[in-house]
């Protein structure tokens, strides 16, 4: 799946990713949340390949689900009394569904990080607004490259000296900051010297729209549209307050629950061609 989006024209795997995350903030039904839960999940797992991975992630779906149901005085199904408290069924179940949106949302991002990349950035904003461009693949790199360089500096002070923790990272962070600024103006010079504010700049780039991905694209944006209408019509109104009420699971119900499925899990099925870049 990483390598079909990472050899898909940026403008279709911006639409694709886009649109799950559209569908991902705005769904609140049950059916739906659980639908792309699992799929995200198991795009998860396939990556990471270790089930214990994911336990952080279920962590968080009790955790929104226990303090919402112990600070949330509402709903009408009791299901624990202690003195004034009243924890419902519909307070539970409203935490874990939205414990549930956080986690899709954090494996969407997941996805994301790992598929497209700073090229796909640059080549999407650069034509338009260069200048955006390049601060915003700068600002993509930055908190990785700041990341492994206090992890370099936290591990070289660990073996020369024993401290406690925190004098470790009080004195790393000092450190940390004078190398972000050296490496600023490190940065500053090479700009200045291949010319970056002399004019307009042309770049060079590997992609080209190809018949495969209009397919694509075309694919992923009507799958959008029809998940769409399908929160519109049928989804929006679903509520978990003051009682849920369930209705029996008809054909459009595994109509769009199919196509939730499908919108997530389509680079699977899509047959990837010649690559755009080198992987």
């Amino acid at each position: 799946m990483r390598t079909v989006l990472s050899r898909l024209h940026p403008a279709a795997a911006l639409v694709y990713l886009a649109g799950i995350l559209i569908m991902a903030a705005l769904n609140r039904h049950p059916w739906m949340t659980c639908t792309q839960l699992i799929c995200l999940g198991a795009i998860y797992l396939y990556y990471e390949r270790r089930p214990g991975k994911v336990v952080p992630f279920v962590g968080i779906i009790l955790l929104s689900a226990v303090l919402n149901g112990v600070f949330v005085q509402r709903g009408s199904t009791a299901v624990v009394t202690a003195g004034d408290r009243l924890v419902t069924a519909e307070a539970l179940l409203y935490g874990g569904n939205a414990g549930i949106l956080l986690v899709n949302v954090l494996f969407l991002f997941y996805l994301w990080n790992r598929c497209f990349r700073q090229e796909h950035w640059i080549y999407l904003l650069g034509s338009f607004f260069p200048k955006l461009g390049v601060v915003f693949s700068m600002a993509m790199g930055l908190i990785p490259r700041y990341k492994d360089q206090a992890k370099k500096f936290m591990d070289a002070r660990k073996s020369l000296y024993r401290e406690s923790l925190l004098r470790r990272a009080m004195t790393v962070t000092p450190m940390e900051l004078t190398w972000a600024f050296e490496s600023s103006m490190d940065q500053l010079d090479s700009m200045n010297a291949r010319g970056y504010g002399m004019g307009k700049r042309s770049h060079f780039h590997l992609f080209r729209f190809r018949k495969k991905d209009g397919w694509f694209l075309g694919t992923a944006l009507c799958l959008f549209l029809i998940n769409l209408y399908g929160y519109w019509k049928f989804y929006s109104h679903f509520y978990f307050y003051p009682v849920i009420r369930w209705e029996s699971i008809g054909i459009p119900d595994l109509f769009f629950i199919a196509c939730v499925g499908i919108q997530i899990l389509f680079p699977v099925m899509f047959k990837e061609g010649g690559s755009h870049v080198s992987d």
